[in-house]
């Protein structure tokens, strides 16, 4: 087992280098295809996940029959908005439209983002919930960034560019770690070597024995 964890550590640049030209073909396929449906299914999934996440822990946990309704509520509307994005992307298989001339996917994010900071912080005001740096930095981020969202009337494409920096900033790290790693590869293959060397013995003069028969003939003559 601990051969096959240092084999493994010893080659984990390979998974690297495979890892950034992954990232790299995602960036491309971003780029070149046409993926809004897939993004917005995407999103969607996200939400769902966060959403079924908190809710029987949650439940559980939280003594304030007030604090508990709202977060009901508010997961229901996360799970119908995580629906509309997976359903038209399987079903329709296109984009979301618009509504009152705003972005329906940019508009629903938004959104989201938003009611989730309004809940956090109206549980933290009212005593029910306790809060660490952690989520207090993310859920102002959800506040700032859902605002941004609707004011600006950002839509699927613009989501599509921010995967696409950090797919390409992400296949650079990865790249420079891995070449990192096969520098660090290489130097080990060249010590290990250089101690094979090493523990081969040399070839010495070994010291030969006379032959008997002219030890003889000496002392004869």
């Amino acid at each position: 087992m601990s051969k096959l964890k240092t084999s493994f550590t010893v080659y984990n640049w390979v998974f690297k280098f495979v890892g950034a030209a992954l990232l790299i073909a995602l960036a491309l396929v971003l780029f070149i295809m046409d993926v809004a449906p897939l993004i917005e299914a995407f999103v969607g999934i996200l939400v769902a996940g966060y959403a079924v996440m908190r809710l029987v822990p949650f439940i559980r946990t939280q003594r304030s029959d007030l604090i508990k309704t709202i977060n009901i509520f508010e997961i229901g509307f996360n799970l119908l908005v995580a629906t509309l994005f997976i359903g038209n992307a399987v079903v329709r298989q296109e984009r979301l439209g618009d509504i009152g001339g705003m972005d329906m996917f940019g508009l629903l994010t938004g959104a989201v983002l938003i009611v989730r900071g309004m809940v956090h912080f109206y549980g933290l005001s009212d005593g029910n919930e306790k809060g660490d740096h952690p989520t207090y930095f993310f859920h102002i981020s959800t506040l700032i960034v859902g605002t941004l969202i609707i004011v600006q009337g950002y839509t699927v494409e613009h989501l599509i560019w921010l995967m696409l920096m950090l797919a390409i900033g992400s296949a650079g790290y990865l790249s420079y770690d891995a070449y990192g790693g096969y520098n660090l590869y290489r130097k080990r293959k060249q010590m290990e070597e250089g101690k094979r060397t090493e523990d081969t013995p040399e070839d010495r003069d070994i010291p030969r024995k006379e032959d008997p028969d002219k030890e003889q003939d000496q002392i004869v003559s």
